[in-house]
């Protein structure tokens, strides 16, 4: 077993003391706050001044029973939810696009849990305690998940949709793996067998392309896209959809889709379809990041610099994007059609949310600092900062059909949590400036974490007894969710 995969279990009793607990739901920071974690959840949130009312009543001890109990002095410090990532595909090299040439996409394998190591402690370093694989290997998936659930694996908790459902030649079936269901009731007996893994959502592909540099490809037919989503939902599942433009996201939507994989943009959506989102409480994805990449790569790679793609990038790959592959994108048509789109796709999110639409943090990449530069698109797009903050806690929460455990600072709450220096409700780049992150009530170690690039340093953290990082708390919220 790889370092990192190997965690024991145990009860922790932990107490955040003197934070900013930003309150997503109301909108509002509130500071002199005492977080109270145990058994992996929050168990009190209270100000310090009805604390030291507390202080001599007659009530149980922190840590008792045997309990371990640490006080962390944050001094004022920002509190938020864990960030979530919607859609990710977990890989080990970082992404690559369309490109003219398509044996550049041929061959690709699952990597190793050993290769993802990296990738996955990037994303804890960089306040992400849960992702949501859109589309993978089943060899790798399932058992990934599994790995982290059970407490052996040092992780976001990981959320996931195995394989594509697509129909022969559909979209993403030629990318890892996929489930073609061409017909009902014939191909059946395959989709339910690749429900018996009970995804966490199922990721169904419903795009014919024949936009940019992509050619027409098969689609699923209405009639089948509607019977696979009842399916889904008689086993008690919830639907994702790939689509890239509004007539398709129309049809999903008005066929029970649970939640939209992408935004619209081939073209900018209608206030009538803005509006039919809100309506229907359907959540989006944003991805922003994926299409931006291109540009970003072509026009100045020097972004791989910064800090916290120094941290989770080797010297090695941030060489070769900045040389490589920046040429590469250069002559990249695809680059020149995202220069176009991303712009459509950042108005059209930015629609949705002025309609009262929700909106949830998604890159389409691999990489923790990918899920902070979404933020700062998102911002860019002139969305505000706490509905920024929402698409990466609560409204990440909604998408997954996990608002009743994760995406707020409140009693109930599993303890995925991260603390920043600054306040990130004006300006959410100050999510880079991170001193702590808390999963499933523990506190991330830095020094424990597996990272591709650079070794961390933290200054000013917050005065703690270290705790290291281990799981094992994810029972209680896994039954439920199952």
């Amino acid at each position: 077993m790889a370092a990192g995969l190997e965690r024991e279990s145990r009860t922790v009793t932990l107490v955040l003391r003197d934070v900013t607990v930003v309150d997503l739901p109301a909108r509002r920071t509130v500071p002199g706050q005492s977080v109270h974690i145990e058994g992996g959840k929050i168990t009190r949130v209270a100000s310090l001044e009805a604390e030291r009312e507390l202080a001599g009543a007659d009530v149980r001890a922190p840590g008792a029973g045997g309990a371990r109990d640490d006080v962390v002095d944050c001094g004022g410090r920002y509190l938020l939810p864990g960030l979530t990532d919607v859609h990710v595909h977990l890989r080990a090299a970082p992404h690559e696009g369309p490109h003219s040439d398509p044996r550049r996409r041929a061959g690709r394998s699952a990597p190793s849990v050993e290769d993802l190591l990296p990738v996955l402690h990037g994303y804890l370093f960089c306040g992400v305690t849960s992702v949501f694989d859109a589309g993978n290997f089943s060899t790798l998936i399932w058992p990934l998940r599994e790995e982290e659930r059970s407490g052996r694996l040092l992780s976001p908790r990981i959320h996931c949709a195995g394989p594509f459902v697509t129909c022969t030649g559909g979209h993403g079936s030629e990318l890892a793996e996929s489930v073609p269901v061409d017909a009902l009731p014939d191909d059946e007996p395959q989709l339910r067998a690749h429900l018996s893994h009970r995804p966490d959502l199922v990721k169904i592909t419903y795009d014919e392309h024949n936009w940019g540099i992509r050619p027409l490809i098969a689609i699923l037919s209405p009639e089948v896209l509607g019977g696979i989503i009842e399916i889904v939902h008689d086993e008690g599942l919830r639907v994702t959809v790939h689509v890239s433009n509004e007539l398709r996201a129309r049809e999903v939507v008005d066929r029970g889709a649970d939640a939209l994989a992408h935004p619209v943009i081939q073209s900018p959506v209608t206030a009538d379809f803005a509006a039919r989102l809100a309506s229907a409480e359907v959540p989006i994805a944003s991805t922003l990041a994926i299409g931006e990449r291109y540009v970003r790569l072509a026009d100045h790679p020097d972004f791989v610099d910064s800090a916290m793609y120094a941290h989770c990038l080797s010297p090695a790959e941030r060489e070769r994007l900045k040389t490589v592959e920046h040429e590469t994108q250069r002559a990249n048509r695809w680059a020149d059609w995202m220069r176009v789109m991303t712009p459509v796709a950042q108005e059209n999110v930015r629609r949705v949310v002025e309609a009262g639409g929700i909106v949830a943090s998604g890159s389409d990449l691999s990489l923790g600092p990918d899920l902070l530069h979404e933020l700062e698109l998102l911002q860019d797009a002139g969305i505000d900062p706490w509905d920024v903050l929402a698409s990466a806690t609560t409204n990440a929460a909604r998408y997954l059909g996990a608002e009743e455990h994760l995406g707020t600072v409140e009693a109930g709450k599993m303890a995925d949590l991260v603390l920043v220096d600054q306040d990130p409700t004006t300006d959410v780049s100050r999510l880079t400036e991170i001193s702590m992150v808390v999963k499933g009530g523990q506190i991330v170690d830095p020094s424990a974490l597996v990272l591709a690039g650079e070794r961390p340093t933290r200054s000013a953290a917050p005065a703690q007894a270290p705790i290291s990082a281990q799981h094992g708390e994810n029972a209680e919220f896994d039954a439920v969710r199952s």
